[in-house]
C-alpha cells in the first residue's frame, strides 16, 4: 500500500513529532499576527512584493502554529500544507480556499523572492489580505 504524502514527509523526516505545545502555537499565532500588521502597512505604502512576502510569513506561521498544536515540527511548507490538508480540511476545520490561499502566497512569495529579475505583480492585495486574515483567524479560534 501506498504511503500518503504526509507519511512520506514523517518518513523522510521532513514532518516529526515533537511534544505538543499550546504554548509554542500561541507564539507562532503572534508571530502571525505580526507580519499581518506588516502586510496591512506595507500594502498601504504601495510595497506589494513585500506585501505578499509578509502575508506568507502570516500564514504559514499560523499554519506551523497548528503543527505545534499538534505536536509536530516541519521542516518543509510543502509538507506542513500536506499536514493541514490532511488532518484540518478533511475534518472541515478549515477549507479548500484556505488551503489554496496558502498555497497561492507561497508561490507567489516564492516568485517574488526567488527571482533574479523584478516580477510584474497582478494579485489584487486587499483581497488576498482579507482572506489571509479570515484564515489566520479561524486558525487562531482552533488553538485558542
Amino acid at each position: 500500500m501506498a504511503l500518503s504524502e504526509v507519511d512520506e514527509c514523517f518518513e523522510k523526516g521532513l514532518l516529526k513529532r515533537i511534544t505538543k505545545s499550546k504554548s509554542l502555537a500561541l507564539q507562532d499565532m503572534n508571530q502571525a499576527e505580526f507580519f499581518l500588521n506588516e502586510a496591512f502597512d506595507l500594502i498601504n505604502i504601495k510595497k506589494k512584493e513585500m506585501a505578499s512576502i509578509a502575508m506568507y510569513n502570516a500564514i504559514f506561521h499560523a499554519a506551523r502554529a497548528l503543527l505545534y498544536f499538534d505536536g509536530i515540527k516541519e521542516k518543509s511548507h510543502y509538507c506542513l500544507q500536506k499536514y493541514i490538508e490532511e488532518k484540518y480540511e478533511k475534518k472541515g476545520l478549515l477549507n479548500s480556499d484556505d488551503l489554496s490561499l496558502f498555497d497561492l502566497l507561497r508561490g507567489i512569495r516564492q516568485e517574488v523572492q526567488y527571482n533574479v529579475t523584478r516580477v510584474k505583480f497582478e494579485h489584487n492585495l486587499a483581497e488576498l489580505y482579507d482572506r489571509t486574515e479570515k484564515a489566520i483567524g479561524k486558525i487562531k479560534r482552533i488553538i485558542v
